[in-house]
């Protein structure tokens, strides 16, 4: 069991437990995974060394016998585990801690004890919301219930593709119970193996993924499948409302661990074109090997910062944090995908290896690409954000409102987690707060940092003209390639936002050239000029780099020790 600490100090208790992924003779290192990867296998003896730690505690809230006390805890706890194998993180607690969220959440004190036992005992549980053969549409589910004339439902249809299906004790099911597409044709179902017929519920064939290859995916299919009146997750015919609610907590929660995996991506291609170069491989001195090291590492601490703001808010601002979330799970993804891309250009040919550090980083870039839900979860999120946005224009933006400060401290402490605080449409921005306040911090000085601010807020203002025109209460009139085109530059801005409330509160990016680096990064994607200082702090990055790849310490925003190097 890791040591009943902060989160940082279970992290780095976690990381030295891991080991160092670099030995060869480490069970869960790099060439472990890489074995176990190509068999399409989870990696042997993994589970067993995280369950060895209690890493699956954390899955399960404190008043019911777990450690899950602030939701940035296990983000960052398996964001170590995502850095060896985004297989096994997902497998062991990823997939399990999303779907428990919607017990956690809307379900009965006895479903949350049960749930709770099972998590505790070792067990999984699973989410059956997305449908892949409808584009992840969940108004087109196709598992139905019906009534079963005794007060209960049963459950008929099948799901080709389901995260631990076979090894799933339990299965949150989104069922439609209703006609039509709206709200109220949706109930959320609790199914549990133990409480049902067994040939009600059957275990259809391993799904086989080019992406995320280890971690077992399969279907399930009802036939009959009794679900009780209890069974249900809130009321009949709310399980829309669960899904959305659940949503907002979890979106920012894969991204901030998947960036693990990004942070691995970066190291190994420092380590393959510090060599010198071979074969088709740039050397690290190439123009074009720094300037994609550089802003790799740049972006990193762009998705960081946003990261961080959207899981702090569940607990700061959570009736304001669907905002934040919907950004992070749209623009994370992105970015980190575009990185690895950029990266995997300077391995040129040898990139397709899959042996040694070449396949670590194939493996990574191909997790990566593969992250769930996907593109249609990537829509999923932009069209979130759309209706709020001309309400937010209107009220929110032009008002002088402070963002919590609370909200960008790294490790500062949480106010417990409310989901009954929870609001699917915000009241205020936070992020536009924090930079729509900037400028006014930096005051009159015109360096170039101020300057690109400066930039932003005004960016930030014109994107509140074109959103204050936008029609409110009528979704369906903004889903348009242009209102995800303005939800689009809203996700820019808010991550911008985020790093400036990062930097304000003394977090890394401390340094301003960084910060420079990561706001100039921002405004390119935006279409904004940026000054010439701005190609300076690609140095500071590489050195920032550098440094920390041979000091053996994280990329990401928390620039921790690795197992195997100096906690200098």
């Amino acid at each position: 069991m890791l040591p009943s600490a902060d989160p940082a100090g279970r992290v780095r208790a976690l990381e030295e437990l891991l080991g160092d992924p670099l030995d060869a003779a480490n069970p869960v290192g790099h060439s472990a995974v890489l074995d176990a990867d190509r068999q399409r296998e989870l990696l042997p003896g993994g589970e067993e060394l995280l369950s060895k730690a209690g890493l699956h505690h954390e899955l399960v809230p404190t008043g019911l016998g777990g450690r899950l006390d602030r939701l940035d805890a296990p983000a960052r706890l398996l964001r170590a585990v995502f850095r060896r194998d985004f297989s096994l993180g997902l497998g062991f607690g990823a997939a399990s801690l999303v779907a428990a969220v919607a017990v956690w959440v809307h379900g009965s004190a006895a479903q949350r004890a049960r749930i709770a036992e099972l998590l505790l005992d070792g067990g999984r549980i699973s989410v059956m919301f997305h449908d892949i053969a409808h584009g992840n549409d969940f108004s087109t589910s196709s598992v139905t219930a019906f009534p079963d004339g005794a007060g209960g439902l049963l459950l008929q249809g099948h799901k080709p593709v389901v995260t631990n299906a076979a090894r799933a004790g339990a299965l949150v099911v989104l069922a439609r119970t209703g006609a039509g597409r709206a709200g109220g044709a949706h109930s959320a179902i609790l199914v549990e193996r133990a409480r049902v017929p067994a040939r009600t519920l059957r275990d259809l064939p391993r799904y086989r993924a080019d992406g995320i290859r280890g971690c077992p995916v399969g279907g399930i299919e009802f036939a009959a499948c009794p679900a009780p009146a209890e069974a249900l997750l809130g009321t009949a015919g709310c399980g829309t409302e669960v899904m959305l609610r659940c949503l907002q907590i979890t979106r920012p929660l894969i991204p901030a661990m998947a960036l693990g995996c990004a942070d691995t991506a970066l190291r190994t291609v420092v380590e393959l074109s510090g060599s010198g170069g071979a074969d088709g491989v740039r050397s690290l001195d190439a123009r074009y090997t720094r300037a994609a090291v550089a802003g790799a590492f740049l972006d990193l601490l762009l998705c960081d910062c946003l990261l961080l703001a959207a899981i702090r808010a569940l607990h700061v601002a959570p009736g304001d944090s669907s905002m934040p979330a919907a950004a992070a799970k749209y623009l994370v993804p992105r970015v980190l995908q575009e990185a690895a891309d950029d990266l995997a250009a300077i391995l040129g040919p040898r990139v397709h290896r899959e042996e040694g550090a070449y396949g670590t980083f194939r493996k990574h870039l191909r997790d990566l690409a593969g992250m769930p839900p996907g593109h249609a979860g990537a829509a999923a999120s932009l069209a979130s954000l759309l209706p709020q946005l001309p309400s937010l224009a209107r009220r929110s933006w032009p008002v002088a409102e402070a963002a919590p400060d609370a909200l960008f401290h790294a490790d500062g402490p949480l106010p417990p987690w409310d989901p009954a605080a929870l609001a699917l449409a915000a009241r205020h921005d936070p992020l536009a707060a924090a930079l729509r306040e900037a400028p006014a911090r930096l005051g009159s000085r015109r360096t170039p940092l101020a300057t690109l601010v400066r930039q932003l807020a005004d960016e930030l203002a014109m994107l509140g003209e074109e959103c204050r025109r936008l029609p409110e209460g009528e979704p369906a009139l903004l889903a348009n390639p242009r209102g995800f085109a303005l939800a689009e530059r809203y996700t820019l801005l808010a991550a911008a936002g985020a790093c400036l409330g990062v930097w304000q509160q003394g977090n890394q990016p401390a340094d301003p050239v960084l910060l420079l680096g990561v706001l100039g990064r921002t405004a390119v994607r935006l279409g904004l000029p940026v000054p010439a200082e701005v190609a300076d702090s690609a140095a500071a990055a590489m050195t920032e780099v550098l440094s920390r790849c041979a000091r053996r310490r994280t990329l990401d925003l928390y620039d921790e020790p690795l197992a195997g190097g100096t906690t200098v």
